[in-house]
């Protein structure tokens, strides 16, 4: 696993052994994901949070492509914390250990430009999740798992992409 642009190109993230804990994003799939997003605005200067980060991967790849700040959340932050002292980008990073609903509903920062959400496959509150960070009137990309039907019964996605065993689902700022 790599950063795929920007100015930590090619500087590799360090990811623990497969386990339960963590599904890092493939660099097949974190190409398209930000070559899609690129299409829609710039990285420059943009505040992001990265959900359920587990290594980082999504909030370190949009560092590296100019955004200022980025808040990490997850339960085990052991990798994000290791791979954010290896690129030595403390200054652009908050992370937080806990519970993603706790962060949404008490920590979550104001102005928010891009909110990723990569969960395990195996999570069941989908709905809840879109919910929550549907308040936060960001750009929002949740990562899933292509083998399993998720339904959007009151906000849908403006665009899916499916890359192998994953999908990206896109949901407007409004």
């Amino acid at each position: 696993m790599r950063i795929i642009s920007g100015i930590y190109k090619s500087r590799k993230l360090f990811s623990p052994p497969q386990n339960n804990l963590t599904r890092p994003t493939t660099d097949r799939a974190k190409e398209t994901l930000f070559n899609t997003l690129g299409n829609y605005f710039s990285f420059e200067n943009i505040v992001c949070v990265d959900l359920f980060c587990g290594t980082g991967n999504l909030g370190l790849e949009s560092i590296s492509r100019g955004a200022s700040l980025c808040y990490f959340v997850d339960k085990y932050i052991k990798s994000v914390e290791r791979n954010v002292r290896e690129l030595k980008v403390e200054d652009k990073c908050e992370i937080f250990r806990g519970d993603v609903f706790t962060f949404l509903k008490s920590g979550a920062p104001e102005k928010i430009d891009i909110c990723f959400a990569d969960p395990p496959y195996n999570f069941k509150y989908y709905e809840k999740l879109i919910k929550e960070v549907s308040k936060m009137k960001t750009v929002f990309v949740l990562e899933h798992s292509s083998a399993k039907k998720i339904e959007f019964p009151e906000i849908t996605p403006f665009l899916t992409k499916k890359i192998g065993i994953t999908t990206f689902s896109f949901f407007d700022a409004d």
